[in-house]
């Protein structure tokens, strides 16, 4: 019977700790009481199945039954001195007594910690739950007056108000602690709830990021863009200009900077404006006398951590939406400086202008979300109608360095 007994225990814990690693499976338990408390596991978040179930899996067999009889043991040294410190409990009484109330507010605690969500929804109910409570207790302490002393039934009833008052305070004593418990517990679950969301939030951002690092790479090094400065280069090779080598070696400081800022997090200012000025350099053998450009990096900001290919990003925008579409073409002005203590990067054309083919698009979008990676809320970016064109505006923290979360 022992045996049937434990065996049959063993397997409702492994349907549990199943349920807790996959809802879906409390379809299948068989139906009845273990499917109907099953169910209320499946209902349950999936922050608090994952922490019942390490719990179960902590307790689980044996180790359970150790540590209910380390806490028996407990409450029984609690109930000796109980009787110890007030002559009318018993011996069995007061044991009794102090594992009852021991064991109960235990398992409220348990239930308040690993479901407060349910525990704290539910006041009404648990109002309910501890009115029967008293009635019971009231009730239970008069049957057993009666029945084990021999109390007269008139004295019983003279001792009702204050049977029901002791059993009211026990409730009360008990009821507290689940709801505090229960009340700390959600919020904490809250909070955790939310650290995971921000954290899901950076983790898809840096995903994007690595997403997007690859999709500029193509661009920049994609078939029409290489040939069309190959091209270039085999026609000044032809005219005999010396011109040829170099954009060949601007070409290749271009492509080799884009590959090496790839692998880097963040670059120093200077370096990002070497690879713009080699991009800027190949742009400029391609549309002739269309495109002009300068660049302005005060030494004090050389070192400044930026990034990789953050303000490249924002040229390339420039070269497709301001001077491309531009039939005289126009100029990109790239420089920093640092205003009210933040540094600040402005890239300018000189193109069309933000009304009619700059927009907002994927490039800008780019732009914005790895600041907001980088630097959180504290670094922008702007667009203002520099007429003629256009001038984006990145202003970073003053020391510029914020906490990078973005992955490699």
């Amino acid at each position: 019977m022992l045996r049937r007994l434990i065996d049959w225990y063993d397997e409702v814990e492994r349907e549990q700790i199943a349920v807790l690693e996959d809802p879906a499976l409390a379809a299948q338990v068989r139906p009845g009481l273990r499917r109907y408390f099953v169910c209320k596991l499946a209902k349950m978040t999936p922050l608090e199945r994952k922490e019942l179930r390490d719990f179960c899996v902590t307790y689980q067999g044996r180790r359970l039954w150790m540590a209910i009889g380390k806490l028996a043991l407990g409450f029984s040294l609690v109930g000796v001195v109980l009787h110890l410190s007030f002559d009318k409990f018993s011996w069995l009484g007061a044991i009794l007594t102090a594992n009852v109330i021991g064991f109960t507010l235990l398992s409220g605690g348990l239930a308040a910690w690993f479901d407060a969500r349910y525990v704290t929804a539910t006041k009404r109910k648990l109002a309910l739950y501890s009115f029967a409570g008293i009635v019971a207790g009231g009730l239970g302490a008069a049957l057993a007056s009666m029945l084990v002393q021999s109390t007269p039934l008139a004295d019983v009833i003279q001792r009702l108000p204050r049977m029901f008052g002791s059993a009211a305070a026990g409730c009360a004593m008990g009821l507290a602690p689940v709801l505090i418990v229960g009340r700390y517990r959600r919020r904490k679950l809250e909070a955790l709830t939310e650290q995971l969301q921000r954290d899901a939030e950076a983790e898809r951002l840096a995903r994007e990021l690595s997403e997007s690092k690859l999709r500029m790479l193509r661009a920049q090094i994609e078939p029409h863009f290489l040939f069309n400065t190959l091209g270039a280069v085999q026609q000044l090779a032809t005219d005999g200009a010396p011109r040829a080598a170099a954009l060949t070696a601007d070409l290749i400081a271009f492509l080799r900077a884009s590959f090496s800022d790839m692998r880097r997090e963040q670059v120093t200012l200077a370096n990002e404006f070497a690879t713009i000025a080699a991009y800027l350099r190949v742009m400029q053998a391609r549309m002739g006398k269309r495109l002009d450009f300068s660049l302005d990096l005060p030494d004090d900001l050389a070192e400044l951590q930026v990034p990789s290919m953050l303000v490249l990003t924002l040229v390339e925008n420039a070269i497709k939406h301001g001077i491309e579409p531009s039939l005289r073409g126009g100029a990109i002005l790239v420089g920093a400086l640092v205003e009210d203590g933040k540094p600040v990067i402005r890239v300018r054309d000189t193109g069309v202008g933000m009304s009619d083919t700059h927009g907002d698009g994927a490039g800008l979008d780019n732009v914005r979300r790895r600041l907001a990676l980088a630097y959180g809320e504290v670094a922008r970016l702007a667009l203002h109608d520099a007429d003629p064109g256009v001038a984006a505006e990145v202003v970073l923290p003053p020391g510029g360095n914020g906490s990078l979360q973005e992955a490699a």
